[in-house]
């Protein structure tokens, strides 16, 4: 899913300054999405000339709808991911790390695996992309990846 370049400069906007994103998060994990709509434009009008206005980009209300829309999703993703991670570390210390799952990873010549990607590689390795990344979401395999793992690994509390 490919953004517009104004979408994706507010969002780095909201990711880079820490004051903005704790107050977006507080609303939003209230519950009250407007709140944070109303704090982004609070602060978009506070600014005094932001690097990312000089293209010419107008800040309307239906901009940060979309923009706190994109952001809480990605929050959404992220904070599920960190439970997922949370979830399989916790079955490890349990089962014991030799049980974890894994993906095929890198053969040598001879045709033994080398390396296992485990789950725990892979949802941490997704965790940096929804962070590093503005514009990756997970697909829809990976979203059944994530549900069967939670499945497994959440069996046990």
């Amino acid at each position: 899913m490919v953004k517009p370049i104004k979408h994706i400069e507010l969002l780095k906007v909201i990711t880079e300054t820490s004051i903005l994103r704790h107050q977006i998060d507080e609303h939003l994990n209230n519950g009250y999405k407007i709140s944070a709509i109303g704090e982004l434009k609070k602060w978009c009008k506070a600014s005094e000339n932001p690097d990312w206005l000089k293209n010419g980009t107008r800040v309307s209300l239906r901009l940060m709808k979309e923009v706190i829309d994109i952001y809480a999703t990605r929050n959404n993703i992220y904070n599920k991911l960190c439970k997922l991670q949370e979830a399989i570390n916790r079955y490890c210390h349990k089962h014991g790390f030799d049980n974890m799952g894994y993906r095929k990873g890198a053969k040598s010549k001879d045709g033994l695996y080398v390396h296992k990607y485990t789950d725990y590689e892979m949802v941490g390795d997704h965790l940096k992309f929804i962070v590093n990344n503005l514009q990756w979401y997970p697909s829809r395999n990976e979203y059944k990846e994530y549900n069967s793992m939670w499945k497994k690994y959440n069996a046990t509390k």
